[in-house]
């Protein structure tokens, strides 16, 4: 006996944008969706939650360090070390990069470098 693929037919092709519900589907409830668009009106977006205030102690990000230009840094380090690193930057509120950017300046300073 050999195995040979299922025939597929037209109504098993799925065709992108054309998937419809199943006619048994029970249908949602709630509002209807709203029409998309490529930018919300400024009335619809939700308000911004308030955060807490931050207590970085960091001045402005600089220019070079948007978003765009960042690069990774990979390494490796030991377990218990990552914890503390990463524990350290929760508990003072700093992202990881921003807190090794600010050890590798301390450093710099301390050696005058």
């Amino acid at each position: 006996m050999t195995n040979k693929p299922a025939a597929l037919s037209a109504d098993l092709v799925a065709v992108k944008g054309t998937a419809t519900p199943s006619p048994d589907m029970p249908g949602r409830t709630g509002p209807a969706p709203l029409p998309s668009s490529p930018e919300p009106p400024a009335a619809a977006m939700p308000k911004p939650k308030a955060s807490r205030p931050s207590r970085r102690p960091t001045a402005a990000a600089k220019p070079e360090e948007t978003e765009a230009n960042l690069a990774p840094l990979n390494f490796r380090t030991s377990a218990s070390f990552r914890r503390e690193f990463k524990t350290y930057a929760a508990r003072h509120d700093l992202k990881l990069n921003e807190l090794l950017r600010l050890c590798f300046e301390a450093y710099r300073r301390q050696q005058r470098d």
